[in-house]
This record gives C-alpha cells, sequence and structure tokens, in this order.
C-alpha cells in the first residue's frame, strides 16, 4: 500500500514536539480500515520507504507467548502516560547513566525475566528475520552496538534492545509518540490473550488496522502518533519491542573514540583538515557487487522470489543518494534532542 506522504515530513512534525490537535479530534472510526486477514500488509511512503508492515505469526511462536505468561510476575494495573494496563520494561537501558545497563524492572523481576526472555527467544529471532528483509540497514544499525558490550549486557529481543510488556488492556489507550526512540527505528508489536479484535489508530496517516492475537506490527513509534482502541471479547496483552536512540549514541561515540570518525560521515576528532595540510581525494573505483534480493517465506515483501542483481558502486549512491542525503539530514535534526528521554510503549 502506498501512501502520498514523506517519512521526513512525519519527522518533522514529530520534531515539533507537538501532536496535531485538529487530527486527534476526528473520529477514528471514519479514518480508513484494514481490516486483519491472512495476507501481508506493507504500508509505504511516496519514495517506497517502509511506515508500517503487519504480518501473521506462525502458530507455534504465538503460543509460545500465551504458555510463558505465568513466568511474567503479577503487578498491579495501573494508569500511566500511555493508558491503564499492567506496565513493565526488560531491556538494555541507558537512562540518566554513562553506559548501558539492564533495565530496574528487568532485574527485580530476576529470574522470571531472562526465563520468559529465554523461552521466547524462537519469536523475536522470527521478529528479527522480518526486520533484516524488510529492512537490511536498520537491521544491522540496530546489531552494530552488540560487539561493543559485556556478554552480560546485551539487547533483550534478537534485534531490538527492550521490550515493554502491558498486560490486563481493556481500555482504549492514550494516542502518543515514542519520543525516546530510534528517530526512524521500526517497533514491533505483538498482542495476545482472550480478546478476539483490537485496532491501532496511525493517525497521522488516516489509517486504522485491525490486529488480532498473534498479529505483529512493525511500524515507525517514533514519528506516527498512534493508540490502541476498540479492544472485543476480553483481555490484550502486548510485546512492544523497540531501540532507544541514547544507546545507539553511545556505540556511535564509542565508534568514533576508536576510529576518529563520526557515524555520519564528516571528519572526526583525528581525521580533521588542518592548515597547510595537503588534502588527497581518491578516485572512487567503479566495481561490480552483487546483491542479494531475498524472500525467505514470509510473503510478498517486494517482487517475490531470491535472485542476484549486479549493479556497480556508482548505480546504487546515484540511485540512493536522494534518500540517504534526507535521511542523514533527519538524523542531525533528532541530534539536537538527543538524550531527552521520555517513556516508551
Amino acid at each position: 500500500m502506498w501512501l502520498p506522504i514523506l517519512r521526513e515530513d512525519l519527522w518533522k512534525k514529530a520534531w515539533a514536539r507537538k501532536m496535531d490537535e485538529n487530527l486527534l479530534k476526528q473520529d477514528w472510526q471514519q479514518l480508513q480500515l484494514l481490516p486483519a486477514d491472512e495476507n501481508h500488509l506493507q504500508i509505504e511512503d511516496n519514495r517506497g520507504r517502509l511506515l508500517a508492515y503487519r504480518v501473521r505469526l506462525p502458530e507455534k511462536l504465538y503460543q509460545g507467548l500465551v504458555d510463558t505468561e505465568p513466568l511474567i510476575p503479577p503487578k498491579k494495573v495501573k494508569s500511566h502516560s500511555r493508558g491503564t494496563t499492567v506496565n513493565r520494561h526488560w531491556h538494555l537501558w541507558r537512562k540518566y547513566s554513562v553506559d548501558p545497563h539492564m533495565s530496574g524492572d528487568y532485574l527485580r523481576d530476576l529470574p522470571n525475566s531472562q526465563q520468559w526472555l529465554d523461552a521466547n527467544k524462537d519469536l523475536f529471532q522470527h521478529l528479527t528475520d522480518v526486520l533484516r528483509l524488510l529492512d537490511p540497514q536498520m537491521y544491522i544499525r540496530y546489531i552494530s552496538i552488540k560487539d561493543f558490550l559485556p556478554p552480560d549486557i546485551q539487547p533483550a529481543c534478537g534485534a531490538w534492545y527492550a521490550c515493554a510488556i502491558n498486560q490486563d488492556m481493556t481500555m482504549d489507550g492514550i494516542a502518543h509518540l515514542d519520543r525516546s526512540d530510534y528517530y526512524c527505528g521500526l517497533n514491533v508489536v505483538v498482542g495476545w490473550g482472550d480478546y478476539t479484535s483490537s485496532k491501532l489508530v496511525l493517525w497521522d496517516l488516516g489509517l486504522v488496522l485491525e490486529l488480532l492475537p498473534g498479529d505483529a506490527i512493525l511500524f515507525l513509534g517514533r514519528i506516527i502518533t498512534h493508540n490502541t482502541v476498540d479492544i472485543q471479547g476480553g483481555v490484550r496483552n502486548l510485546v512492544n519491542c523497540f531501540v532507544h536512540q541514547t544507546p545507539l549514541s553511545w556505540k556511535d561515540k564509542k565508534v568514533e573514540e576508536l576510529t576518529g570518525s563520526k557515524r555520519r560521515g564528516g571528519p572526526g576528532k583525528h581525521d580533521k583538515k588542518g592548515k597547510g595540510k595537503q588534502v588527497v581525494q581518491m578516485e572512487p573505483k567503479e566495481k561490480k557487487r552483487k546483491r542479494e534480493d531475498s524472500n525467505v517465506d514470509i510473503g510478498d515483501l517486494d517482487k517475490g522470489k531470491q535472485k542476484q542483481i549486479e549493479e556497480s558502486d556508482g548505480e546504487m549512491d546515484k540511485e540512493m543518494g536522494g534518500i540517504l542525503n534526507t535521511d542523514n539530514e533527519m538524523e542531525i535534526m533528532y541530534a539536537a534532542h538527543d538524550g531527552e528521554d521520555e517513556e516508551s510503549d
């Protein structure tokens, strides 16, 4: 599904740190509804960049969520910035600290927290494989932190560093943005429980997605205002996997310390041009390389079967230049707010 909007326009609106009040005054029931079915749903902006993706989980992985729910320690329902639920965060964290660490909820809930994460590792690996196929660049960006972390502090949910677990949901959630998340990062939400249907409102897209138990939805929670509504038939629980910006900023600083180069391609502290120094520019080599267009049976992600495409580095750079320049601009804008954390789902 293609929408006549640009991802950077969504980002600029989110960067203003104000939600569109007129947008939220709309009746969500008047927005376009996309009913749940067995097919994959891919929503893109008008440059073909992913905004949201709905996919049905294999039954075995969904049943694993149901069967492992007793491992989650009991906790009182409370009202918070996302709604009224039982809420906890198990994850790699870097709020109010110099280095990443595991969250307080995770440590308090040990050993149950790690047992639950281990019991659902196949689920997180499956979702990671989906992410890798949908957006290989984002997948690499997410997992790039692993080599910089000690063995006992690692991402909690496959490629994603963190998960929020919300239980006992029966009421509509509160429309919000996940302001602490990576500026253009996909999070993924999976629901389970005895409810029969729920709906996710993506206000900035003018869409309402029906989500059944066992549906997974990947979307840009940092820049798309969203909330859950119309939970029918019972109680809904969900796990939301996400990546905060601050651990990635920490990793980027580690890379700069090791290499002297900043991630966005500008000169680092060790390679700035000095007075009187000769700058030698190397001519780029036009070489052929193979890029694999993969499809590992999660549906018609793009145009089908596995194939090998030969194209030159120069051709790829020319094709992607406009998009990458836009993304760099967005990342520079995000850096202005780096460290201003708010609670994620």
